[in-house]
């Protein structure tokens, strides 16, 4: 017998509660006092109010390669102009973890990407969202980073992604410093 693919989401969900002082485990329970140190600007093009971080590089909206750990930071506005978030240090105001499935409809038949039967998702996302504050960037909200559970490769992992795994989608571009951790 099959288990439909919600059902299994949810079993994982309930486990992903579990929080761990480990962070090589992507369980980590960010204590409070966790901040975020954007190294140099970032621009966020015309008429979005994101940009994605992969590789350690800016990568346009549709160049994300979703089977692998990327970041998506966001305003709180979309402009028609060019948007730039200063270096500075951010505070982490909330670490929250969540998973978020996608079906694709490609000609009116669901593309199957798991053992679930008819309207199996497409797209399983484990989401880390960290909510940022800078008083002196009113417009930041947070950042995004996750990764498709349901590529090629990743079926097995089924987890949200470590500490590790976001600092390398975000290269040198942010750091993230532990509670205390001077400038």
């Amino acid at each position: 017998m099959k288990l439909p693919l919600t059902v299994l989401i949810a079993l994982l969900a309930g486990c992903a509660a579990l929080e761990s002082a480990d962070p090589a485990s992507p369980h980590y329970a960010y204590p409070a006092g966790w901040s975020v140190q954007l190294e140099r600007p970032l621009t966020i093009e015309p008429g979005a109010g994101t940009v994605r971080l992969q590789y350690g590089r800016v990568v346009p909206r549709n160049g994300v390669q979703r089977h692998d750990p990327h970041c998506v930071v966001e305003l709180d506005t979309v402009s028609d102009g060019p948007q730039v978030l200063q270096p500075g240090r951010f505070e982490v105001l909330r670490v929250s973890r969540s998973t978020h499935d996608f079906f694709v409809d490609t000609g009116g038949f669901y593309r199957h990407a798991g053992y679930a039967g008819e309207h199996a998702p497409s797209f399983l996302f484990f989401i880390t969202e960290f909510r940022l504050r800078d008083p002196r960037q009113p417009a930041l909200r947070g950042m995004t980073c996750a990764w498709d559970q349901l590529a090629p490769g990743n079926f097995p992992l089924m987890r949200h992604l470590t500490l590790d795994e976001i600092r390398s989608a975000l290269g040198d571009w942010m750091r993230f410093l532990p509670p205390g951790e001077p400038l």
